[in-house]
C-alpha cells in the first residue's frame, strides 16, 4: 500500500509550526526509519498517517485514500499506530482483550480473532500473561502489549513511535525478529526512533527531519555517510558503522555480522 505525503504543513495552536512542506513517497513493503532531534516533527508527521492529525495544507494518501476523507477508525484498517507511551494506548482489563480489540473491531470472526491473538501473544512472549491486567505489568511488558495490539491487526502499514524504549537486550532482539517477519509478509514498517543501532540493523531507508523539513532521505548506506549532517542533527552513527568507516571499508557495516563479512572481503 503506497504512502504519499505531498507538501504538508501543520502548526499547533499558538503558531508553533511542526511541519513546513514535507513530501515523500513510501513504496509498499519498505522499512523506513523516521529520525531527527526532539521537536523536529517526527511524531506530528506520523500522526498524519492514520488521521489523528490532518494537514493544514497539502495532502496525505494511504493507497487511494486521502486521510482527510476518512476517520481514524476507518484508516485503522490500513495503518496500525503504536504510541511512544504505552499508558496512552492501553485501556482494557486483560492483556488478551487488549490485543483482541483491534481485530474484533475490524470484523474478524471469533475464531480468526483467537488465532490472531494467540499467534501475536506468542511472538511477543506474552502468552503466559494473557489473563493479567496490562497495568500490573512492568513498563517493558506494557510496551510489548501495546506493540502486540497493533501487530495483531495485520494492517498493511505499521507505525511505531519509539518502540524500543524500556526493552532489554532479549526484547530488542525479539522485536527485530518480529519486524523481519512482518516485513517478509510484505508489510510497510515506519519507525520513529533515536536508537541508531537498532535502526541500522533493522531498517533500510532513513528520512531525517529538521525543523519540520526533510533534511535527508536516503538508503542506510548513504545516510550514515553524511557525517556532518548527522552531527548537526544530533545523531551519531552506530559504533560498528563508524569503525567500518574509519577502517575505510568499501561498504559501511550496519551490524556486527556485516562488519565481519565486509572485513573478510577487504583482506
Amino acid at each position: 500500500m503506497l504512502i504519499r505525503v505531498d507538501d504538508i504543513h501543520f502548526a499547533y495552536p499558538g503558531g508553533v509550526k511542526a511541519l513546513d512542506g514535507i513530501s515523500f513517497t513510501i513504496q509498499p513493503g519498505e522499512k523506513v526509519a523516521l529520525v531527527g532531534e526532539n521537536g523536529s516533527g517526527k511524531t506530528t508527521l506520523a500522526r498524519h498517517l492514520n488521521g489523528l492529525l490532518h494537514p493544514q495544507a497539502g495532502g496525505v494518501w494511504i493507497g487511494e485514500w486521502q486521510t482527510t476523507q476518512h476517520t481514524p477508525a476507518k484508516l485503522a484498517r490500513h495503518v496500525a499506530y503504536v504510541f511512544q507511551n504505552p499508558d496512552e494506548q492501553l485501556f482494557r482489563q486483560r492483556v488478551w482483550d487488549e490485543v483482541a480489540f483491534g481485530p474484533k473491531n475490524l470484523g474478524y470472526t471469533p475464531e480468526q480473532v483467537r488465532i490472531m491473538v494467540e499467534q501475536t501473544l506468542d511472538k511477543m512472549d506474552l502468552s503466559g500473561l494473557s489473563q493479567l491486567n496490562p497495568r500490573d505489568l512492568g513498563y517493558s511488558g506494557r510496551k510489548r502489549v501495546a506493540l502486540a495490539s497493533a501487530l495483531t491487526m495485520q494492517t498493511p502499514v505499521l507505525v511505531f513511535d519509539e518502540p524500543t524504549v524500556g526493552l532489554d537486550a532479549k526484547e530488542l532482539d525479539q522485536l527485530g525478529k518480529v519486524i523481519t517477519s512482518y516485513h517478509q509478509q510484505g508489510k510497510t514498517i515506519l519507525i520513529i526512533l533515536h536508537d541508531m543501532d537498532f535502526l541500522a540493523e533493522n531498517m533500510d531507508r532513513f528520512i531525517l527531519l529538521n525543523q519540520g523539513l526533510v533534511a535527508l532521505d536516503a538508503p542506510a548506506q548513504q545516510f550514515f555517510k553524511q557525517k556532518m549532517l548527522l552531527e548537526t542533527s544530533g545523531l551519531v552513527a552506530p559504533q560498528i558503522t563508524r569503525l567500518s568507516q574509519s577502517l575505510r571499508y568499501s561498504h559501511l557495516a550496519m551490524c556486527v555480522d556485516q562488519f565481519l563479512m565486509f572485513g573478510r572481503r577487504e583482506r
